[in-house]
C-alpha cells in the first residue's frame, strides 16, 4: 500500500492489528481481560471484527472409544472470536512491519481452481 492509498477494513485482513478495547468485561469469560490486545483478523462483517481465537479450551463430547465421557476431558483448539463493534475503540495496524502483515501476494497461488472447493471459508 503506498502513502496515496486509502487505508480500509479489507487491508487489515489476515495481519496481525493492535486492537484497542473500550471494555473488555464482556469477552472476560473467554480469557480477555486486557484493553490492548495483538490479534490475528480473520475477517470483519457488519457486527465487528473477527479474530483468530487460539488455544480454547473445548470439551471432548466422546471418547476416543467412542464413549461420553465420565469427567470432562478437554481439548485445545483455535477457533475464529468475533468482537463486536461497539467494543473496540481503536485499531492500530502495522503494515510492512514483518511478523504484522500478510505475505507478498506474489508468494501465493495467483489464479482460479475450479474443481477443488478445499479452499472455500
Amino acid at each position: 500500500m503506498n502513502k496515496s492509498e486509502i487505508m480500509t477494513m479489507k487491508d487489515i485482513a489476515g495481519d496481525v492489528i493492535l486492537l484497542i478495547l473500550a471494555n473488555p468485561e464482556p469477552l472476560a469469560d473467554l480469557g480477555v481481560n486486557q484493553k490492548s490486545i495483538y490479534v490475528k483478523v480473520v475477517g470483519y462483517d457488519e457486527y465487528g471484527i473477527w479474530v483468530e481465537f487460539t488455544n480454547f479450551k473445548l470439551p471432548k463430547l466422546k471418547t476416543e472409544k467412542g464413549e461420553k465421557p465420565k469427567k470432562p476431558i478437554y481439548q485445545s483448539v483455535t477457533g475464529s472470536l468475533l468482537i463486536p463493534w461497539p467494543l473496540i475503540t481503536s485499531v492500530v495496524h502495522f503494515p510492512g512491519v514483518d511478523g504484522f502483515d500478510l505475505p507478498s501476494p506474489f508468494e501465493s497461488k495467483i489464479g482460479f481452481d475450479t474443481d477443488d472447493k478445499s479452499d472455500e471459508v
